[in-house]
């Protein structure tokens, strides 16, 4: 099955998510970014093929809400992990969402040269 998408939202940029998303494009292109998008089924052809029919919907982004806080952005990733595991058996992510911890890379580093580390939230002993 195919699906077809349209290239366009409402002009309206203030409330289809455009205008955020455009700002962290320039800010951080380097990045990759979370967005939620919500699309709606234009039109759906049917082909006819003998016996067959197949039908392919073209859908429409009708709005983009560019996910910028990293809490939001963790939320986001186990909402996928989860959906992902459930069609597919595995909820592995394979990229990453451009929302840096300051410490992630400091403590990758010194996993990566043998150093056991352990990280504790807020206070926590």
């Amino acid at each position: 099955m195919s699906v077809k998408m349209s290239g366009t939202l409402p002009n309206d940029f203030d409330r289809n998510g455009l205008d955020v998303l455009h700002s962290q494009l320039v800010a951080h292109p380097d990045r990759r970014h979370v967005v939620v998008m919500v699309v709606d089924t234009i039109r759906t052809t049917i082909e006819h093929g003998g016996e067959d029919e197949r039908y392919t919907p073209t859908v429409g982004a009708l709005y983009i809400e560019p996910i910028q806080d990293r809490d939001d952005v963790v939320a986001v990733s186990e909402i996928m992990s989860r959906a992902r595991a459930t069609r597919t058996g595995d909820a592995t992510l394979d990229f990453d969402f451009g929302v840096e911890d300051p410490l992630a890379k400091v403590a990758q580093r010194l996993k990566d040269e043998g150093v056991s580390v352990s990280v504790r939230k807020g206070g926590e002993s």
